[in-house]
């Protein structure tokens, strides 16, 4: 179960390079096989955007990897509402467009000039 849901947008950068991160934070309470809660997990997701809901009390399942005592998640269920819940992240081949171009471009100038 999801306990304690927050959600914040977080702001880098200044003077017109600013890029936004969407934070969400939680516990997932985890029980034994007879309901009894056993421990509480914290869980951060964070991307450029988020899809999806979580909110208080929603069964959920996440998968991701723990870093200093924290399940740091890019998708999890929610058992609640059957949805699939996901963070966003930069565009891959735009981020790869960009750098290619920019390769294109210092090869040009060592070649030419």
């Amino acid at each position: 179960m999801a306990r304690n849901v927050q959600m914040r947008t977080e702001t880098r950068g200044s003077s017109g390079n600013t890029s936004t991160t969407v934070v969400c934070n939680f516990r997932v309470e985890m029980y034994d096989r007879h309901g009894r809660p056993v421990r509480l997990v914290p869980v951060e997701m964070s991307g450029s955007s988020f899809r999806g809901a979580v909110t208080e009390g929603d069964r959920v399942r996440a998968e991701g990897k723990v870093k200093r005592g924290t399940l740091r998640v890019n998708r999890l269920y929610n058992l609640t509402t059957g949805a699939e819940v996901t963070t966003g992240s930069p565009h891959w081949a735009l981020v790869t467009l960009v750098v290619l171009l920019f390769a294109v471009w210092v090869l040009i100038l060592i070649f030419v000039l």
